[in-house]
């Protein structure tokens, strides 16, 4: 799927480092949609301060590897994100993790 040409990549650190405050809508998501529960479920951690039990993982091209939910919950709220980068090459698969519809 072609990128707008306005997108940006936000990840600035090479695989194996954490970068923090990323904005998570600026994140092209990999997978085509998010299901209710998961993102009920990450938007209640968020809001309650809890972490993650496992870091959201990032390729170096700024496409969500693990964690679409959670960075979804975040960009809803207008939260900042920690993403652990990760060296595998992974296609995006939207545009927008906003975008991507819940069922």
């Amino acid at each position: 799927m072609p990128i707008s040409a306005a997108w940006r990549n936000p990840i600035a650190v090479p695989p194996g480092q954490t970068q923090h405050g990323v904005d998570p809508a600026r994140l092209l998501p990999s997978r085509g949609d998010l299901i209710r529960l998961r993102l009920e479920a990450q938007r209640h951690l968020l809001r309650g301060g809890m972490p993650r039990f496992t870091p959201i993982q990032v390729t170096q091209h700024g496409v969500v590897f693990d964690g679409h939910h959670m960075v979804r919950a975040a960009a809803e709220e207008g939260k900042l994100v920690d993403v652990r980068v990760v060296g595998v090459t992974q296609p995006p698969a939207g545009d927008m993790i906003l975008d991507l519809p819940v069922r």
